[in-house]
């Protein structure tokens, strides 16, 4: 039995160090492009040129009890820098005052709309737009959940292009400008693009704008920041290389409108509604349009405010990996397939090895090596390599994500650097097993038939309304 224990740990000990190897020659394509983004030389895949279109862009902002922040929030899209941005707000059911404070702030009156949406929603009680800013419109529906009221604002929407945000995301002020520019350089194949996000807790913001960026001192949301950006900064540059992306983030993404009508909207049987979308665009679109692309626009940025508690990142963290295995299953046909270009033969059997199976490899990698240690203590060193290379793996990657993010966007300074590595240097001891355990329960719960409910995370009291002076930390 031992000897079987020690030959599972050493296959586990190489499955981490070929996930390593993976993610080191992803991380290096993304080096690569980031250096030519911040010499100025972009690759000429995403350049402008003198024949750029310029789209019309329509924001669609699914709000559920958001009366704290809705106003404020809505000022700053209004103010985002594009000439052709209309703001859809869709309240999806509120029961605060989310509405009431909509009208109040910008004289929202009714506008009829005539003739069947092209997306079957929830019963609309209401269209309004305001007369102050007569780019926005705000729909009124009952519940029926974020897709539902993401295809609400896509049938209320005019523009060319569909761009998502949360309503507590904090958008650059030329975080449109900058998603867009795929498509203004390739109108006819560019069919999605995502946006950049970062982890806003810790810095400060006035009005909607973030100020000054700063690492958080709590450890939870600290190495949050340290997590986004390994997964947003860095393997999604190579994977847009690649055009094998599989996720637009909801947090921050643009579409095509004509291609979401036709593919009838985002998904309402799924929690991971954005993944799904994406993988769905890969799916149907890619074997007779080979030319389709997904891109990533690591300049465009949303900031949020993440967990900062651990039983706020558990059902966040639940949620998700529900939906990464709800999309897995819907599209598992692309598995492997050369018709879908690098999406199908690279990108999903990276997401099924790496992402669903690595917390179900990683939580046996601990519980083989403590159970070696207890039957027999000299055996320790199988427990300590284990620890090692999980340390040594992560090091590595955070060293790589920290140096793209340095080269290419100086928004950290030198102490907050420090700290993402030192809580880097320690997330194996602790935020690592409790990620590798939530998803693993996410796991069976996904295969017994349970569904996690969508859960609520605390905000921290930074997040609520201020007025356009003042400077508030999110200090959670």
């Amino acid at each position: 039995m031992i000897t079987a224990l020690e030959i599972v740990e050493l296959l586990l000990v190489l499955f981490g160090l070929t996930y390593a190897l993976t993610t080191l020659v992803l991380l290096g394509v993304s080096l690569r492009e980031i250096a030519w983004y911040a010499r100025g030389q972009q690759p000429a895949r995403t350049r402008p040129s003198e024949l750029a279109h310029n789209p019309s862009v329509s924001l669609v902002v699914p709000a559920y009890n958001e009366e704290t922040l809705i106003v404020q929030s809505v000022s700053a899209f209004l103010g985002l820098d594009y000439p052709e941005l209309e703001v859809v707000v869709v309240d999806d059911g509120s029961n605060d005052e989310t509405l009431a404070r909509l009208r109040d702030a910008f004289d929202l009156v009714p506008l009829p709309l005539r003739g069947r949406w092209p997306i079957e929603t929830a019963p609309t009680r209401g269209v309004y737009i305001s007369q102050k800013h007569p780019a926005l419109r705000v729909v009124h529906k009952e519940n029926g959940g974020r897709s539902d009221a993401v295809n609400a604002g896509l049938c209320v929407a005019r523009s060319e292009l569909i761009a998502v945000a949360d309503a507590d995301g904090l958008l650059e002020p030329e975080a449109i400008k900058r998603v867009i520019r795929p498509y203004e350089v390739y109108p006819d194949t560019c069919v999605g693009v995502a946006g950049a996000i970062r982890v806003a807790n810790g810095s400060t913001f006035a009005a909607g704008r973030v100020e000054a960026t700063r690492v958080s001192t709590s450890g939870v949301a600290a190495t949050q920041a340290l997590e986004y950006l390994r997964g947003f900064l860095s393997a999604r540059i190579a994977w847009s290389e690649m055009n094998g992306l599989l996720i637009i983030s909801g947090a921050f993404g643009v579409f095509r409108r004509d291609l979401l009508i036709a593919l009838g909207g985002l998904s309402r049987r799924t929690l991971g509604e954005d993944m799904e979308i994406t993988m769905r665009l890969h799916h149907q679109l890619r074997p007779s349009w080979r030319d389709a692309c997904i891109f990533y626009a690591p300049d465009a940025v949303c900031w949020t405010e993440a967990p900062a508690a651990m039983a706020g990142l558990r059902t966040q963290r639940v949620r998700w990996h529900v939906g990464l295995l709800d999309s897995l299953r819907m599209h598992k046909a692309m598995f492997g397939r050369a018709r879908f270009g690098a999406a199908g033969t690279v990108a999903f059997p990276y997401i099924v090895l790496y992402e669903a199976l690595a917390p179900l490899v990683e939580l046996l990698g601990y519980v083989v090596g403590i159970v070696l240690v207890i039957l027999r203590p000299s055996d320790w060193e199988y427990l300590a390599a284990f620890l090692i290379v999980t340390v040594f793996i992560g090091q590595v990657l955070n060293a790589t994500a920290l140096l793209i993010a340095e080269i290419g966007f100086h928004h950290y300074s030198w102490r907050d650097m420090l700290r993402l590595s030192a809580w880097g240097l320690a997330e194996a001891l602790w935020y690592r097993p409790a990620m590798s355990w939530w998803r693993t329960v996410a796991t069976v719960d996904a295969v017994i038939g349970r569904r996690p409910g969508w859960g609520t995370i605390p905000r921290g009291e930074g997040i609520a309304e201020q007025p356009a002076d003042a400077v508030t930390p999110l200090t959670r």
